[in-house]
């Protein structure tokens, strides 16, 4: 019974024993015909000398993968196979030096970037498997180190190995995404005001990186200047060298660039050659439908309050609409997340009062900030002639949450108030006109890998109340019947009809109300495609003044409904595409709707990493007119929505440029050439006098284009800085029933207007400042009025040459965690600026229109 288990022991021993024997035989039979070999990133990995460690001199030379592979075959007879579309064999491959190397080295050289295998076959013959080198993710959040606020607008370059670079821009909530394939890079991170940041990044799977950078020591701006239009493309930072009339006046940053003109302040300025209405001014994504003071020397918003500012002009982001020639973005921080801050301001307009920091550290922070007029203070110990008569206004509040690193909860208040007063009949001043701007909002932001979302509310009322006997308009006791809209811009809705009635007393107002829900979903699948998508809805209400035998007022509700798609696609390395339509449904209640369709188009082509090639397109609408009588904003002043056989005007803007980084990050140079169509303008009509709220017989429509050519140079080198911009244009408009007068030079013409401004640091703690001005006149507004006289003619009177030499200095100051800042300077010290840019400055002057100024910061 043991025998036979011993013998099957036996056999199978002595049967695996000859299986084992003929398996080697075989495999080596086989590997005498065959032999496999794999990249590992590294080397080649080969046990016997092989057809692909035969030697090979190669010469230092510069080919394509084809040739290279050519050049083998040809030296050593044998032949390569691959699959062509696996591999870029255009693809220029150098060689650095010459060098013996066997085949398979060669090889290593010219598929780096590919993930390989070599097998031989008879005949000497060698096939190539490729795959591609994987792909992943790199994302981050950048942030300030000392607040831990979310910088937007931070610029991410990213180098590989030969040099190539990758840029990229962080959103809204601080976040940056950039597909790359594995391997070894260096980021680098820079931000206006904050110091560069630089790290080494290997890439072996998706990474995600959390990057804070510390503010510089010693800045002259603190504000920057980006358009978004070149985003992925190349940084389009302008840095902030210009003079200002406060602390931080964050519109200076613009006046400089090209095609942009106006008072310092941005009250009233111009963009390539539209009119002033024509602009949008958002705070933190809301409309301000007038952000101007009284007070011209004022800017719009509290500058230590503001993170940032964006300028779009040219190409509009495709979630944007409701304006023909620019769009101006103001960012509000979001609160200091470490630490209680406090920062006073006080200059030559206004002081101010800005506190921030956190609730809960990390998660919930807080801003304020609250800035009034002072030299009013003083009118009692002025003389008539030289009393300011008049006081602005305004805070900001902000609340900020942060759900989780990638999502957060913001909450805005924002309010602002201005009036001017006038002695009449009695010693104490009484009001004249008022204005107040309210902002709400309430918005989410969330970010879930390749997949974010911004939904936001907010609701916003513009008012503005004239005194009706100092207009000319007698008082009236009757009683107001129109069901909300009281003297003073009351909170009642009225929705569903037009409405006239005789107000209730001695004041003349006029206002809108809006609220506005929206939300966006955007999505970047991978580095060459990504979408964003998304819906609007927003109701507005407009409050209008109508004269006649009585002061009366008309209320009109309007709906508006949008959906946008924008899509970015980068077709090669060199270039790139974005498109995308914006669609707007406009329904007054009482009046026949509109619908418009919005497409948006750019085209980037960068032949290397320092120029840029571009192709822009945009389609605009803007569904309300407006048309200040004598340059003062007053209720009184034409500004009617879309009803009424007024229809939205319309713009195509056609520009094409080219744009060159400096080497060494030290500038940078841009031009292009643009033409703008402008469609169913209104106008004041020559020799009208308005009398009554028949606008018909006062307003003549029509059509218009504008034209020109823009330069701008930015350049450092060593302690200077300097920026100069120039921009010649046209803007002309020709009207229905005025044929016979031809192609008219607009308001807004400004043929020639060049903008300079240089820097010098002194130290590290102060810097000296020169900025000019140099523009044509514009065509005098009292032409208007004097149609009827041909030896004048219409619109044929042009202003004369302006030009305006203006100094400054600035001083910062660190110690422990405080800061102090000291701005001074004189505004106009040579030249002749026009009447509308000094008429409502402050009346302190060292010389006929030469103004001095000076401001105060300090931060604890």
């Amino acid at each position: 019974m043991m025998q036979k288990p011993i013998q099957v022991v036996l056999f199978l021993f002595v049967f695996l024993s000859i299986s084992n024997v003929w398996s080697e035989d075989l495999t080596k039979d086989w590997n005498t015909e065959f032999i496999s070999m794999e990249n590992t990133g590294n080397s080649i990995q080969s046990s016997d000398k092989k057809l692909v460690d035969e030697v090979l001199f190669v010469r230092a030379s510069s080919a394509s993968v084809l040739q290279w592979f050519r050049f083998i075959e040809k030296q050593k007879g044998v032949s390569i196979s691959y699959n062509p579309s696996n591999v870029d064999s255009e693809k220029n491959c150098i060689v650095p030096q010459s060098a013996t190397m066997t085949i398979s080295q060669l090889l290593s050289i010219l598929l780096k970037d590919y993930k390989f295998s070599l097998t031989e076959m008879p005949g000497r013959k060698i096939v190539i498997r490729i795959d591609s080198k994987n792909e992943y993710m790199v994302s981050g959040i950048i942030s300030d180190n000392t607040t831990s606020e979310r910088l937007y607008g931070a610029m991410v370059a990213i180098t590989d190995s030969e040099g190539k670079l990758y840029y990229t821009v962080s959103n809204e909530n601080g976040i940056f995404y950039q597909e790359l394939t594995e391997g070894a890079y260096n980021l680098e991170v820079s931000y206006m005001g904050f110091e560069k940041y630089s790290t080494s990044l290997h890439l072996y799977g998706e990474k995600s990186v959390n990057i804070k950078l510390n503010p510089m020591l010693f800045e002259v701006g603190e504000v920057t200047v980006q358009s978004m239009r070149n985003e992925v493309e190349l940084s389009e930072i302008t840095s902030s060298g210009m003079l200002s009339f406060n602390g931080n006046d964050l519109f200076s940053q613009i006046w400089i660039l090209p095609g942009v003109t106006g008072i310092p302040t941005g009250n009233n300025f111009m963009v390539n050659g539209g009119s002033y209405d024509e602009n949008i001014i958002l705070l933190d994504g809301v409309p301000v439908f007038h952000p101007g003071h009284i007070s011209a020397q004022l800017p719009q918003f509290c500058g230590d309050a503001i993170k940032n500012i964006v300028f779009h002009n040219g190409f509009f982001p495709i979630r944007l609409e409701g304006g023909l020639s620019s769009v101006t973005e103001f960012n509000l921080k979001d609160g200091n997340k470490n630490e209680h801050l406090r920062i006073f301001s006080i200059d030559m307009p206004a002081a101010s009062l800005t506190l921030e920091g956190p609730f809960i550290k990390n998660k919930l922070s807080y801003l304020f900030s609250v800035r009034r007029s002072w030299m009013d203070f003083f009118d009692q110990l002025l003389s008539e002639q030289n009393k300011q008569n008049h006081y602005s206004l305004d805070f900001n509040a902000k609340l900020s949450y942060y759900l989780s690193p990638t999502s957060s909860i913001k909450l805005l208040a924002y309010n602002t108030y201005d009036e001017f007063r006038i002695p009449i009949y009695t010693e104490e001043a009484i009001p004249v006109v008022k204005w107040n701007n309210q902002i709400y909002k309430l918005s989410y932001n969330g970010q879930w890998g390749k997949l974010g979302n911004v939904t936001s509310a907010y609701y916003s009322a513009y008012s503005s109340r004239a005194n009706a006997d100092v207009l000319g308009f007698g008082s009236d006791n009757e009683e107001s019947t129109d069901g909300g809209w009281d003297a003073e811009l009351g909170d009642e809705w009225n929705g569903n009809e037009s409405v006239n009635s005789e107000i209730v007393d001695n004041e003349i107002g006029n206002g809108i109300k809006t609220f506005n829900l929206s939300t966006e979903f955007s999505y970047s699948p991978e580095n060459i495609y990504s979408v964003r998508l998304g819906a609007k809805y927003t109701h507005e209400r407009y409050e209008m003044a109508a004269f006649g035998g009585t002061r009366q007022k008309q209320a009109e509700a309007i709906n508006q409904y949008s959906v946008y798609y924008d899509n970015y696609l980068r077709l090669s390395d060199k270039i790139s595409t974005r498109v995308g339509v914006h669609f707007v449904a406009y329904s007054p209640v009482n009046y026949r709707n509109y619908y418009s369709i919005q497409p948006r188009f750019a085209l980037n082509y960068t032949p290397d990493n320092n120029n840029m090639l571009y192709l822009n397109f945009s389609k605009m609408e803007q569904f309300y007119h407006y048309i200040s009588f004598n340059g003062f904003a007053l209720p009184t002043d034409f500004r009617m929505p879309s009803i009424e056989g007024f229809k939205p005007r319309s713009s195509e803007h056609y520009e094409v440029g080219w744009k060159n980084n400096f080497a060494g990050n030290k500038g940078k140079i841009e031009t292009s050439v643009y033409y703008k169509t402008r469609r169913n303008l209104v106008a004041l009509g020559p020799s009208a006098v308005v009398v009554d709220n028949d606008w018909s017989k006062y307003m003549i429509t029509g059509k218009g284009d504008s034209y020109g050519i823009k330069f701008f140079l930015y350049y450092m080198y060593d302690r200077w800085t300097f920026q100069q911009s120039y921009t010649y244009s046209r803007s002309r408009e020709w009207f229905n029933g005025l044929e016979h007068l031809g192609k008219l030079p607009s308001l807004y013409d400004i043929p020639h207007y060049s903008a300079s401004a240089l820097s010098y640091k002194l130290n590290k703690s102060s810097a000296f400042s020169l900025g000019c001005i140099m523009k044509s006149g514009r065509i005098q507004v009292e032409d208007n009025w004097l149609e009827e006289d041909k030896k004048i003619g219409f619109r044929t009177d042009r202003g004369k040459f302006n030009y305006r030499l203006d100094v400054g200095y600035t001083f910062k100051k660190e110690f422990d965690d405080k800061s102090l800042v000291l701005r001074c300077g004189l505004y106009n010290v040579l030249g002749n600026p026009p009447e509308e840019d000094i008429i409502d400055f402050y009346s302190i002057h060292i010389s006929k229109n030469c103004f001095p100024y000076g401001s105060i910061s300090f931060k604890f």
